[in-house]
Parts: structure tokens; sequence; C-alpha cells
């Protein structure tokens, strides 16, 4: 019993395709813009009473990923050379909602300085 033999012209598999050398598109520059604008809605209301405290876990952590995700962006497009204005506008949305939050959190810590405490005699 003999195997049928393979015709010569056809290779048995197909050969996998090479990896694509220049992406398109900058993922990474890409979801900085979008969680970006995401941060520093949030960190607007970051300044409001009661709506602030909930706002602030839910900004700082965006904000973070934002700027992480611009610097990986930013990377990227030093790499490929795409997407390099979108990196930077998701590192200034991510940075400016950072100062936002840190402002505010500055003046509202600011306050229990100058607060007396009458001393009983």
């Amino acid at each position: 019993m003999t195997m049928p033999a393979v015709p010569p012209h056809q290779p048995p598999f197909a050969p996998p395709s090479p990896p694509r050398a220049d992406p398109s598109t900058n993922g990474t520059a890409i979801a900085s813009v979008i969680v970006g604008p995401i941060a520093l809605f949030n960190s607007a209301f970051v300044p409001l009473p009661f709506i602030g405290f909930v706002a602030v876990f839910a900004a700082f952590p965006l904000a973070v990923a934002t700027i992480i995700l611009g610097h990986f962006g930013l990377r990227a497009a030093q790499r490929y050379g795409v997407g390099r204005v979108m990196a930077v506008v998701g590192l200034v949305l991510g940075y400016l909602a950072i100062g936002i939050i840190l402002a505010t959190a500055t003046l509202f810590f600011s306050q229990f300085l100058f607060i007396r405490t009458p001393i009983a005699s």
C-alpha cells in the first residue's frame, strides 16, 4: 500500500503569512484619545460636593490609563510613524485631568490648615 503522492506544484499546507511591518493605525493612541475626554469629563465633577467623592474614583484611574495609553501610543508612533498627534492629544487630556484632580484635592485639604479649634480652659 503506497500513499498518494502530493503533486509537485502544490505544497502540502499553506505557508504562514508574514507579519505586517507597518500598521496603518495606532490602536493605543486611538484608545488614549477615546479614554482622555471621558477622564476629563469625570474630573470636571470632582470639585462638586457629593458627586465629587464618587467621581474621583472614576476619574483618577481613567486619567492614569489615558496617560499610560498615550505613552504607549507615542512609542508605537516612533516605531511605525502613525498616530503621534492622537497620542499627544491623549497625553494632554490625561495630564489635564490629573491636574484638575490634584488641584481640587489640594484646595480641599488646604481648608483644614486654617481651622482653629478653640482651646477649652
